[in-house]
């Protein structure tokens, strides 16, 4: 009884803060809170909502906050979470807020562990939330693609809690910032040296050739290592997360009946709540299998307080809309004669969503790989990643229910297990979080491991440049070309917008890496819709792309 009765209190005030957001939404041009001069844009969430996506952890622990606060960067004196840094590396710098008092970027958070000590982590902002830049004015774009260099990020951590403790003069002023007694010097250094290495060692599993550059990440690469490798301490089942993608957009992704860009996790059910425990145990988080046989949970580092609220509060986000007083009147003309153009040449796959309803339905379109054309790595990838199922082999395959686990298995569904034992050892605030991110979505009628990428609604395209799933063409009008006139080189990351081209300003090269289509997993090859068309019907029909 007392179970029921503390589940029924849980349930209840998952639905009270579900329907107590009576602060109005933001509207356009509203100043950023701490964003020195950024815009809003009308998105359907308010400043507090707004605020608390950004800071919010699923439970990610990358150094002591404390660290973080004081540490300098490998090569001076400067501070490591110094602006101009953090603008270098794809963050958006931001000052103090009521949910960020150090004035830490967009996407860092704080979560205390069962000791006590405060950590840094990464949370879903650091990748999902975007600006462009035009003409001196930036416009924030909730739930857009961010840009952060991830690996460069990684590396030039790694590089200065190295340096701290190598260098005398470093340390010393670390530790006189920290206000660390003498006594506790030496263990604080041997506990840099283990964070250092524990990083070092994640950073060295997850190398590849071909560096991500700004605003890409193998997301499915990553975890499957920290699962199949770091989770069941098994080095021989590593594989180059070498599939970068670009970071999708979060509107309308809520409402899809799949998500991911190989369409691969369904929204149904309990869907959303394990796709969120599986980014927490990859940002930086931990599983411990050893002593567990699942049956009871695998302990984690997953934040169970805050999923279910991440989760309703990306359902409530709408698309933003084309700022026509920044970036120019839309030719409602042209956009006319365009919106003829799309539903001949585009809609069949990329349906319509009406940003205003809020219980839409929606349904990606899954197109083969070898139909659309576009690099087919990420797809393979997916498919072909196997790995030794060390200490799940002989339990089920959903813990509690489906086969049980040979000697090797699909990486993908041990990955699967090791969020489902997460989620069990928290039953009461997993069902918690179900209710609260619980909304009807479509049934997903298709192979969940399926060779195709997804085709979603396009609302909000003008600000998800660059374009295919690898981000490999910097504009739209770029993507209405035969693929031999597409760029071969560009550069992305600065956020730069071309308005007349719509996407990426690919000339501007300050805070910005080069992609290099001819690099594996660039191509830049496919999605050939649309580029037989003449070119007033391809001037119609980006002018209408800049209204959805």
């Amino acid at each position: 009884m007392r179970t029921w009765r503390a589940l029924a209190v849980a349930v209840v005030a998952a639905l009270l803060v579900a329907c107590g957001k009576s602060e109005p939404p933001i509207d356009n041009g509203e100043a950023v809170a701490g964003g020195e001069g950024t815009i809003n844009l009308e998105q359907g969430w308010s400043k507090d909502q707004q605020d608390h996506f950004w800071f919010m952890s699923f439970g990610s622990r990358l150094v002591p906050l404390a660290w973080l606060r004081v540490l300098e960067q490998a090569g001076g004196e400067q501070r490591f979470m110094g602006n101009a840094h953090m603008d270098a590396l794809g963050f958006l710098v931001q000052s103090a807020t009521p949910a960020n008092p150090d004035a830490f970027p967009v996407g860092f958070t704080r979560d205390k562990d069962a000791k006590g000590t405060e950590w840094a982590g990464l949370g879903c902002a650091a990748c999902h939330t975007g600006e462009v830049r035009y003409k001196g004015h930036r416009i924030r774009l909730d739930g857009g693609a961010g840009m952060l260099d991830f690996d460069t990020f990684e590396s030039e951590l790694i590089a200065s809690l190295k340096a701290t403790s190598a260098d005398a003069a470093k340390f010393a002023r670390f530790v006189k910032a920290l206000k660390t007694p003498d006594e506790k010097r030496d263990a604080l250094r041997a506990e840099i040296d283990a964070r250092a290495a524990k990083l070092d060692a994640r950073h060295t599993m997850n190398h590849v050739d071909v560096a991500y550059g700004h605003g890409r990440l193998d997301a499915f690469g990553q975890i499957f290592n920290a699962v199949a490798v770091e989770f069941l301490e098994l080095p021989a089942n590593r594989r180059a997360p070498d599939a970068p993608v670009s970071l999708p957009v979060l509107w309308d992704a809520p409402h899809l009946d799949v998500v991911q860009w190989n369409g691969s996790a369904p929204n149904a059910g309990p869907g959303p709540l394990l796709q969120n425990v599986t980014t927490a145990l990859a940002v930086y988080g931990f599983l411990d299998i050893s002593g567990h046989d699942g049956l009871d949970g695998y302990p984690s580092n997953v934040n169970f307080d805050h999923l279910g609220q991440i989760q309703d509060g990306l359902y409530a986000l709408q698309a933003p809309q084309w700022p026509a007083a920044i970036l120019g009147a839309i030719d409602a003309e042209r956009a006319g004669r365009g919106a003829k153009v799309y539903a001949q040449e585009c809609q069949s796959c990329h349906a319509l969503s009406d940003r205003n309803d809020a219980k839409r339905e929606l349904r990606a379109v899954m197109t083969p790989a070898d139909i659309v054309g576009t690099d087919p790595r990420m797809v393979q990838n997916f498919l072909d990643a196997r790995a030794a199922t060390g200490a799940f082999g002989g339990h089920k395959e959903g813990v509690l229910v489906g086969p049980v686990f040979g000697s090797d298995a699909l990486t993908g569904d041990l990955v699967v297990h090791a969020a489902v034992g997460a989620t069990l050892r928290h039953p009461l605030a997993a069902i918690r979080d179900a209710v609260l991110s619980y909304h009807s979505v479509m049934k997903a009628a298709i192979d969940h491991r399926p060779n195709s990428y997804k085709a979603r609604p396009l609302s909000g395209v003008w600000a998800s440049a660059p374009y295919l799933h690898n981000g490999s063409v910097p504009t739209l009008a770029d993507l209405l070309e035969p693929t031999a006139q597409r760029p071969q080189k560009f550069f992305v990351g600065s956020r730069e917008f071309d308005a007349d081209q719509v996407g990426v300003a690919a000339a501007v090269t300050k805070n910005a890496s080069e992609f290099d289509t001819s690099q594996p997993g660039n191509s830049n090859l496919g999605h050939t819709y649309g580029t037989t068309l003449g070119d007033a019907d391809k001037r119609d029909l980006l002018e209408y792309l800049k209204t959805l």
